[in-house]
């Protein structure tokens, strides 16, 4: 991908300089002998395919500001069930140690965002209870795309949150992210769902935690960013729940699997790599 990117540069630079010579070329002699030339010339630049200019987006580089784990259970969770009018699934029943990474699995509409919700406070349980360590900083990615305010721009969401940078550092941070510069101006709800998941990102990254909790938080994302996703979540020391459908995503780091559905809780079978 990257050599072709950078042949892509070669010919839009060999254009540009051929079209900065013809265009030299035809202001020295539209007024002179050579005038015919000159103008000939201009039919063909004005006939000419343009190569766009490249798109000079950094790659992402994501990294969570971690907080130290010193206890072992980080997470309690009995009897608990969770839902709105209704119980959604069988009472739960599970743990999560400091540093452990479980990812949830079940089919779509089962209850996993749900229980992410309900142990996050968003929603109450219908029954049961759950404990984390009062050591706990919780960083919490919701898959949806909801804001208060669509209409302000990825800088300005940034700027709210974090008053404390300056707009170079949240060009910076979100460039991180992998957010085009082109479209930290624009609003959140002219961009595509992958640009506004980025923005979400970038606001969870510049939260200190040592617990994260993410439902499908590579939904919308660029291959870029989910590689740059997956290698942050292999470097964190804290505990994560993650909820995905990507078992390629997760295979190689996970620690244990809880499939929702049955209520059971199996050790990954990550890669000999």
């Amino acid at each position: 991908k990257e050599h072709l990117r950078k042949d892509y540069i070669r010919q839009y630079d060999a254009q540009q300089k051929k079209i900065e010579k013809t265009e030299e070329y035809i202001r020295r002699n539209i007024a002179g002998v050579n005038s015919k030339i000159a103008q000939g010339r201009r039919k063909q630049l004005q006939r000419m395919e343009r190569i766009a200019p490249p798109s000079f987006t950094h790659k992402p580089s994501i990294h969570f500001r971690e907080l130290p784990i010193s206890v072992q259970t980080v997470l309690e969770v009995n009897n608990l069930e969770v839902g709105y009018d209704f119980a959604l699934l069988p009472k739960l029943n599970f743990s999560v140690m400091g540093g452990q990474k479980l990812v949830i699995t079940g089919f779509n509409g089962v209850g996993k965002s749900t229980l992410l919700k309900t142990i996050v406070g968003t929603i109450s349980s219908i029954s049961g209870e759950f404990q984390f360590s009062e050591q706990i900083k919780i960083g919490y990615y919701a898959q949806d795309l909801n804001w208060e305010n669509d209409s302000l721009t990825p800088l300005q969401v940034i700027s709210e949150q974090f008053s404390k940078l300056n707009m170079k550092e949240i060009r910076h941070h979100l460039a991180a992210c992998g957010v085009k510069d082109t479209h930290v101006s624009q609003e959140l709800r002219t961009l595509s769902g992958g640009e506004q998941s980025k923005v979400k990102l970038c606001g969870l990254l510049l939260s200190p935690c040592n617990f994260l909790i993410l439902d499908e938080p590579t939904n919308h994302l660029d291959v870029e960013a989910k590689e740059s996703l997956q290698k942050a979540l292999i470097q964190f020391k804290g505990s994560i729940i993650l909820v995905s459908h990507e078992a390629s995503f997760y295979h190689d780091w996970a620690d244990s699997i809880f499939n929702i559905e049955s209520g059971l809780i199996e050790e990954s079978k990550k890669d000999d790599k």
